[in-house]
């Protein structure tokens, strides 16, 4: 199961879209955008799951715009954010 983070403009946004995602069944938290993501502040719904595609087909059909998606890699022991959307 891989991890993501999608990142929204407002913590309005994220946790509307965080209910439309629980509204599928799809787990994910609230938290603030790591500042080495986006420079901006901002929130993200954090997720673990194996269709990435099936969140943001939720959230496309809900017309919620992320700011973008990232997948949360561990490596040597740090964490990076590869963008994906």
């Amino acid at each position: 199961m891989n991890e993501y983070v999608i990142a929204f403009s407002s913590f309005y946004r994220a946790v509307y879209a965080q209910e439309k995602l629980q509204e599928n069944r799809i787990e994910s938290t609230v938290k603030r955008i790591p500042p080495n993501v986006l420079k901006t502040c901002g929130y993200a719904v954090h997720l673990k799951t194996n269709s990435i595609h099936t969140a943001m087909d939720i959230l496309d059909q809900s017309q919620i715009i992320a700011r973008g998606v990232y997948q949360i890699e561990y490596e040597n022991g740090m964490i990076r954010y590869r963008q994906i959307a």
